[in-house]
């Protein structure tokens, strides 16, 4: 059960909705409180620790060369967008882990005008196990796999300290950043407007943060 609490920070009448402690969902949010508020953009400060996050997996030697694009709107619970994504990540940190392999991961939510809920996922699945990952992906996604549903990419890098501003990773996290608010581009991103998300738009890993 959701909780309901006024919002004594400010004069209005708007109410915030905290999830239970107990919930999985604050696991992958920059907070241990998941607040489901509505948001309309990326801020400056999140992208920022997005590229960060991104950066420190490249120079702990597990870059985040897989990307995913999983369309979900029909499946989402509006006030809890986060609910499908941070499922599919529960799954894919025990995945991993039970391989002795690193987890490390970003995602963003948008909500766009014609795809709806969708999430863009970046995170690192060594070359020898990408295929036997995306065949368990297939199992815990709340619908029948297809192109129209998840599409899926794989990012080269250079050799260990050889990254670069025009490397195709940057190209990758400017397309996922690009619902920054616009009155506060960083990072050469064209921005442009992704939705109202209620709750974190975005996640990076506990390794990454």
């Amino acid at each position: 059960m959701i909780e309901k609490r006024k919002n004594t920070r400010n004069t209005g009448t708007s109410e915030q909705f905290v999830l239970p402690s107990d919930s999985i969902s604050h696991i992958y949010s920059m907070g241990k409180k998941h607040y489901a508020r509505p948001t309309k953009y990326l801020t400056a400060k999140q992208v920022d620790r997005l590229f960060i996050a991104c950066e420190k997996a490249y120079a702990l030697g597990h870059p985040l060369n897989r990307f995913f694009t999983i369309q979900y709107n029909d499946y989402a619970t509006p006030k809890k967008p986060q609910k499908v994504i941070t499922n599919i990540l529960e799954h894919t940190r025990k995945w991993l882990q039970r391989r002795n392999l690193p987890v490390a991961y970003i995602y963003v939510l948008e909500n766009g005008k014609y795809k709806g809920i969708h999430a863009h996922i970046l995170v690192h699945i060594p070359p020898n196990y990408q295929v036997d990952y995306k065949r368990a992906l297939r199992n815990w996604v709340p619908f029948e796999w297809s192109k129209q549903r998840i599409n899926t990419k794989t990012i080269r890098y250079p050799s260990f300290g050889d990254l670069h501003p025009l490397n195709s990773i940057y190209g990758t996290l400017r397309y996922m950043c690009k619902g920054i608010d616009e009155r506060t581009p960083i990072h050469s991103i064209k921005p442009g407007y992704q939705g109202i998300i209620y709750g974190q738009r975005y996640g990076i890993s506990l390794s990454l943060r």
